[in-house]
Protein backbone atom coordinates (compact mmCIF):
# COMPACT_ATOMS: atom_id res chain seq x y z
CA UNK A 1 0.00 0.00 0.00
CA UNK A 2 1.07 3.53 -0.68
CA UNK A 3 2.11 5.45 2.43
CA UNK A 4 -0.18 8.25 1.25
CA UNK A 5 -3.31 6.15 0.71
CA UNK A 6 -4.12 4.53 4.06
CA UNK A 7 -2.87 4.22 7.56
CA UNK A 8 -1.13 0.94 8.22
CA UNK A 9 -2.64 -1.35 10.86
CA UNK A 10 -0.43 -0.08 13.68
CA UNK A 11 -1.10 3.57 12.78
CA UNK A 12 -4.84 2.95 12.57
CA UNK A 13 -4.94 1.16 15.94
CA UNK A 14 -2.90 3.97 17.53
CA UNK A 15 -5.12 6.69 16.05
CA UNK A 16 -8.35 4.92 17.00
CA UNK A 17 -7.23 4.21 20.57
CA UNK A 18 -5.84 7.71 21.16
CA UNK A 19 -8.83 9.58 19.77
CA UNK A 20 -11.34 7.37 21.58
CA UNK A 21 -9.44 7.53 24.88
CA UNK A 22 -9.16 11.32 24.85
CA UNK A 23 -12.73 11.81 23.65
CA UNK A 24 -14.02 9.63 26.49
CA UNK A 25 -11.69 11.27 29.02
CA UNK A 26 -12.90 14.70 27.93
CA UNK A 27 -16.54 13.59 28.22
CA UNK A 28 -16.00 12.07 31.67
CA UNK A 29 -14.20 15.10 33.06
CA UNK A 30 -16.80 17.41 31.49
CA UNK A 31 -19.61 15.41 33.10
CA UNK A 32 -17.92 15.53 36.50
CA UNK A 33 -17.12 19.26 36.35
CA UNK A 34 -20.59 20.11 35.08
CA UNK A 35 -22.22 18.05 37.83
CA UNK A 36 -20.29 19.96 40.51
CA UNK A 37 -20.54 23.47 39.07
CA UNK A 38 -23.18 23.53 36.36
CA UNK A 39 -20.53 24.75 33.93
CA UNK A 40 -19.34 23.08 30.74
CA UNK A 41 -15.65 22.19 30.79
CA UNK A 42 -14.79 24.92 28.26
CA UNK A 43 -16.33 27.57 30.53
CA UNK A 44 -14.47 26.15 33.53
CA UNK A 45 -11.23 26.39 31.51
CA UNK A 46 -11.92 30.09 30.80
CA UNK A 47 -12.38 30.69 34.54
CA UNK A 48 -9.04 28.96 35.18
CA UNK A 49 -7.28 31.22 32.67
CA UNK A 50 -8.83 34.32 34.22
CA UNK A 51 -7.84 33.18 37.72
CA UNK A 52 -4.19 33.02 36.62
CA UNK A 53 -4.16 36.52 35.12
CA UNK A 54 -3.29 39.82 36.80
CA UNK A 55 -6.41 41.35 38.30
CA UNK A 56 -8.20 38.12 37.29
CA UNK A 57 -8.82 39.64 33.87
CA UNK A 58 -7.81 39.18 30.22
CA UNK A 59 -8.75 40.85 26.96
CA UNK A 60 -11.30 38.87 25.02
CA UNK A 61 -8.80 38.68 22.15
CA UNK A 62 -6.20 37.17 24.50
CA UNK A 63 -8.67 34.51 25.63
CA UNK A 64 -9.33 33.67 21.98
CA UNK A 65 -5.60 33.44 21.22
CA UNK A 66 -4.73 31.32 24.24
CA UNK A 67 -7.58 28.87 23.67
CA UNK A 68 -7.25 28.78 19.86
CA UNK A 69 -10.92 29.68 19.66
CA UNK A 70 -12.72 32.09 17.36
CA UNK A 71 -13.43 35.46 18.99
CA UNK A 72 -17.17 35.01 18.41
CA UNK A 73 -17.14 31.79 20.46
CA UNK A 74 -15.23 33.48 23.28
CA UNK A 75 -17.70 36.36 23.20
CA UNK A 76 -20.60 33.92 23.43
CA UNK A 77 -19.01 31.96 26.29
CA UNK A 78 -18.11 35.10 28.23
CA UNK A 79 -21.66 36.36 27.69
CA UNK A 80 -23.04 33.18 29.25
CA UNK A 81 -20.54 33.38 32.12
CA UNK A 82 -21.42 37.05 32.68
CA UNK A 83 -25.14 36.24 32.71
CA UNK A 84 -24.41 33.72 35.48
CA UNK A 85 -22.38 36.25 37.45
CA UNK A 86 -19.10 34.31 37.08
CA UNK A 87 -17.34 37.04 35.08
CA UNK A 88 -17.98 40.63 34.15
CA UNK A 89 -17.22 42.41 30.90
CA UNK A 90 -15.17 45.56 31.33
CA UNK A 91 -14.27 48.13 28.67
CA UNK A 92 -10.56 48.64 28.08
CA UNK A 93 -9.59 52.15 29.25
CA UNK A 94 -6.98 52.63 26.52
CA UNK A 95 -9.04 51.18 23.66
CA UNK A 96 -12.81 51.51 24.00
CA UNK A 97 -13.29 48.94 21.22
CA UNK A 98 -11.69 46.26 23.37
CA UNK A 99 -13.28 44.37 26.21
CA UNK A 100 -11.85 42.50 29.16
CA UNK A 101 -13.39 39.51 30.88
CA UNK A 102 -12.86 39.74 34.64
CA UNK A 103 -13.45 36.91 37.10
CA UNK A 104 -15.93 37.84 39.84
CA UNK A 105 -15.94 36.63 43.44
CA UNK A 106 -18.74 34.22 42.49
CA UNK A 107 -16.51 32.93 39.68
CA UNK A 108 -13.66 32.38 42.15
CA UNK A 109 -15.92 30.42 44.50
CA UNK A 110 -17.31 28.34 41.64
CA UNK A 111 -13.78 27.71 40.42
CA UNK A 112 -12.80 26.33 43.83
CA UNK A 113 -15.63 23.80 43.78
CA UNK A 114 -15.24 22.90 40.12
CA UNK A 115 -11.45 22.86 40.44
CA UNK A 116 -11.52 20.28 43.20
CA UNK A 117 -13.81 18.09 41.10
CA UNK A 118 -11.67 18.62 37.99
CA UNK A 119 -8.54 17.49 39.84
CA UNK A 120 -10.35 14.50 41.35
CA UNK A 121 -11.73 13.44 37.97
CA UNK A 122 -8.41 13.89 36.15
CA UNK A 123 -6.60 11.83 38.77
CA UNK A 124 -9.23 9.10 38.86
CA UNK A 125 -9.63 8.81 35.10
CA UNK A 126 -6.08 9.47 33.91
CA UNK A 127 -3.19 10.17 36.25
CA UNK A 128 -3.85 7.35 38.74
CA UNK A 129 -3.90 4.90 35.82
CA UNK A 130 -0.45 5.94 34.57
CA UNK A 131 2.90 5.44 36.25
CA UNK A 132 5.56 8.19 36.25
CA UNK A 133 7.21 6.87 33.09
CA UNK A 134 3.91 6.78 31.19
CA UNK A 135 3.08 10.33 32.31
CA UNK A 136 6.50 11.49 31.10
CA UNK A 137 5.95 9.72 27.76
CA UNK A 138 2.51 11.29 27.38
CA UNK A 139 3.95 14.72 28.11
CA UNK A 140 6.70 14.18 25.54
CA UNK A 141 4.22 12.94 22.92
CA UNK A 142 1.90 15.87 23.60
CA UNK A 143 4.73 18.39 23.26
CA UNK A 144 5.81 16.79 19.98
CA UNK A 145 2.28 17.06 18.58
CA UNK A 146 1.84 20.63 19.84
CA UNK A 147 5.14 21.69 18.27
CA UNK A 148 3.73 20.63 14.90
CA UNK A 149 0.10 21.63 15.32
CA UNK A 150 0.49 24.90 17.21
CA UNK A 151 4.13 26.00 17.29
CA UNK A 152 4.79 28.22 20.27
CA UNK A 153 1.23 27.89 21.58
CA UNK A 154 2.23 26.90 25.10
CA UNK A 155 4.96 29.52 25.19
CA UNK A 156 2.53 32.17 23.92
CA UNK A 157 -0.12 31.30 26.51
CA UNK A 158 2.48 31.32 29.27
CA UNK A 159 3.86 34.65 28.06
CA UNK A 160 0.42 36.30 27.89
CA UNK A 161 -0.44 35.11 31.39
CA UNK A 162 2.94 36.21 32.78
CA UNK A 163 2.56 39.65 31.21
CA UNK A 164 -0.72 40.07 33.04
CA UNK A 165 0.60 38.91 36.42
Amino acid sequence: MSREGCLDTDEERTWDAATLAFRLLDQRVERDVQASSGLPLTYYELLVLLSKARHRSLRMSELAEITHTRPSRISHAVGKLAAGGFVERVHCESDRRSWFARLTDKGVETLRTAGAEHVRSMRENMFDLLDAEQRAQLLDISRTLLARLAPGAQDHATRVLQETL
